[in-house]
């Protein structure tokens, strides 16, 4: 069975996949720095209703940006 999705990394340049790695660091870091402010000023909902929402759209960014290919 062939799948139709096809990731090949081998097409973006070293520069775009850094720049993907240390964005996807600095969305990591972010969530961290928010769970922990949250947690420590008890903020009254859980932060999943922010890190959640960061983390699915990056998801879905990265996603179309790795499936999609260049013209």
């Amino acid at each position: 069975m062939h799948s139709p999705l096809h990731l090949d990394l081998g097409q973006y340049t070293r520069q775009e996949r850094r720049f993907l790695a240390i964005t996807w660091a600095l969305i990591g870091i972010k969530c961290v720095i928010i769970w922990w402010a949250m947690a420590h000023w008890s903020v009254p909902f859980h932060p999943l209703w922010i890190v959640g929402p960061t983390l699915l759209f990056a998801l879905v960014a990265t996603g179309l940006w790795a499936t999609h290919p260049r013209d």
